[in-house]
C-alpha cells in the first residue's frame, strides 16, 4: 500500500500494476532488470478456514509463487526470496522446530506454502538460479493486527486475563529482526539452497508476553490464576477453543542454524520492538 511507504522511500520506488499472480505478461514486465526477486505475497490462514479452501490457497500461494518465480528466471533474476511460514515445520508442540525437521504442514495455508517450497526448488535446481526459504513464525511490530492487536488493546484497557499459569514457549519475530533478515539473504553467498528459520532468538510464554506488553506501555498486567478445566470450558461457551489452544501451547523456533550460517544475529530485541509500538501508539493518540 503506497499510502504505508514514508515519501522519501515511496520516490526511489517503481511501481507496477497487476491484477494477480496470475497476471503472466504485468509479472514479466515487472521483472526486467531486476536481480532480486522477495517474494511475501500470500492468501493467509485465518481463524475457523477448513480444507474447501484449500484451491484458494494453493491457487496463489503455490501457482502464484510459481508463475512468479518463471517470470523472474525468464527475466535474469539471479536470486529469489520467498517468505514461507513456521507453520510448515507443524503445530504446536514441546520441542523448539529445528530447519532440519521433517515438515509437517496440517492446514491448507501451510500445505500450499510446502508446496510452494518444493516446486521453486525444483525450478532453482533446473534453472541455476538462488532460492531462499524462510519461515517465520508471527510477526509483529507497528501496524500489527488480529490477535496481537486484540491482546495489546485488553492489557492497555486493563482487562483482567486469566492466563497467569500458562508456561508454555512461543517464538515471535519482530518485523524489524525478519528484514534485517531478508536483506542479508539478498547477498549472503551461504543464504541459497537453505531453509532459513527466524524469531527474536527467544522464547516467552503467554503470561511473559502479556507482563512485557504492559511494561511497554506503562501499565499493570492484570493477570490472575485460573484452573485449565475453567478455562477450556469459557473458552468453548464464547466460541474461543482455537485462540485458547494457541495461548496455551508451544512453538518455539531454533534459530542457531540460520544464525551461525550467515553470522547473523536479531539486531532488535522484543522489548525494544514492543516499546517502539508503545511510542507510535502514543503520538496517534496525541494527533488525534
Amino acid at each position: 500500500n503506497r499510502q504505508n511507504i514514508p515519501s522519501d522511500i515511496a520516490e526511489l520506488v517503481t511501481w507496477f500494476s497487476i491484477s494477480g499472480l496470475d497476471d503472466i505478461n504485468a509479472i514479466k514486465v515487472a521483472c526486467e532488470g531486476v536481480e532480486v526477486v522477495i517474494h511475501l505475497a500470500a492468501h493467509v490462514h485465518q481463524m475457523g478456514d477448513t480444507d474447501l479452501q484449500e484451491a484458494d490457497y494453493n491457487h496463489v500461494n503455490c501457482q502464484g509463487s510459481l508463475n512468479l518465480a518463471r517470470a523472474a528466471v525468464t527475466a535474469g533474476v539471479y536470486r529469489f526470496v520467498f517468505l514461507s511460514t513456521i507453520k510448515v515445520n507443524g503445530e504446536e508442540q514441546q520441542r523448539a522446530y529445528c530447519a532440519s525437521d521433517r515438515p509437517n504442514p496440517q492446514n491448507a495455508y501451510a500445505r500450499s506454502k510446502y508446496a510452494a517450497e518444493q516446486g521453486l526448488q525444483k525450478l532453482a535446481e533446473e534453472h541455476q538460479f538462488g532460492l531462499v526459504v524462510i519461515r517465520p513464525p508471527l510477526v509483529y511490530g507497528p501496524g500489527v493486527k488480529a490477535n496481537f492487536l486484540q491482546l495489546i488493546r485488553w492489557v492497555k484497557q486493563g482487562v483482567p486475563l486469566p492466563l497467569a499459569d500458562i508456561t508454555n514457549q512461543r517464538s515471535l519475530v519482530s518485523v524489524e529482526n525478519l528484514v534485517d533478515l531478508i536483506r542479508v539473504s539478498i547477498s549472503h553467498p551461504d543464504a541459497c539452497d537453505e531453509v532459513l528459520l527466524v524469531s527474536d532468538g527467544e522464547s516467552v510464554s503467554t503470561s511473559q508476553l502479556i507482563e512485557r506488553i504492559a511494561q511497554a506501555y506503562a501499565v499493570k498486567a492484570r493477570l490472575f490464576k485460573c484452573p485449565e478445566g475453567v478455562l477450556r470450558l469459557l473458552a468453548k461457551l464464547f466460541g474461543r477453543t482455537d485462540s485458547l489452544a494457541r495461548l496455551q501451547g508451544s512453538l518455539a523456533v531454533d534459530i542457531a542454524a540460520t544464525c551461525r550460517r550467515l553470522d547473523w544475529s536479531p539486531p532488535v530485541t522484543m522489548q525494544q520492538t514492543l516499546a517502539g509500538m508503545a511510542e507510535l501508539d502514543k503520538k496517534k493518540d496525541i494527533c488525534c
